[in-house]
């Protein structure tokens, strides 16, 4: 199988509020996504409202997203994104993020499943898709994602 590149998705995100540790459900953060940007030859988006993540929080090292976004694209169309994914808790990540420093993509497991829902004509090749994304920190609450097409 053959992993086609499709965009970049650049998010900044701000809190988080306190967590929910003691949930008999788990602990979660919830941080909310204030910027975000989808960039590429098909995909050009802006975040048209601010989304969510309420981000469960592990002791197995690993912190799992579960992400909301409404995005405008460049010419008018709404695209809704929804992502679940992994994203290990690594010293080299965690001092970044600490540090306002960026990681490399190796520095940590991060990655993504992505879904969209649009009625643009445009972009319902969004629909009919699977996406996966590799992630590396920016700095503290930015991170930026290759996202990747199954064929």
């Amino acid at each position: 199988m053959q992993l086609l590149p499709e965009f970049l998705y650049r998010v900044r995100t701000t809190g988080p509020l306190p967590s929910t540790s003691g949930s008999p459900r788990g602990e979660r953060q919830y941080w909310i996504v204030s910027e975000a940007e989808l960039e590429g030859e098909r995909i050009r988006a802006t975040l048209a409202a601010p989304g969510s993540d309420w981000m469960w929080v592990s002791d197995d090292g690993f912190w799992r997203p579960d992400v909301r976004a409404p995005f405008t694209t460049h010419d008018g169309a709404t695209v809704l994104m929804h992502y679940t994914g992994l994203v290990e808790q690594t010293p080299v990540f965690k001092a970044a993020a600490e540090a306002d420093r960026p990681t490399s993509w190796d520095d940590q497991y991060m990655r993504l499943m992505i879904r969209f829902d649009t009625g643009a004509p445009a972009y319902r090749w969004l629909n009919t898709s699977l996406f996966i994304a590799r992630g590396r920190l920016l700095g503290s609450g930015r991170i930026e994602y290759e996202v990747f097409r199954v064929p």
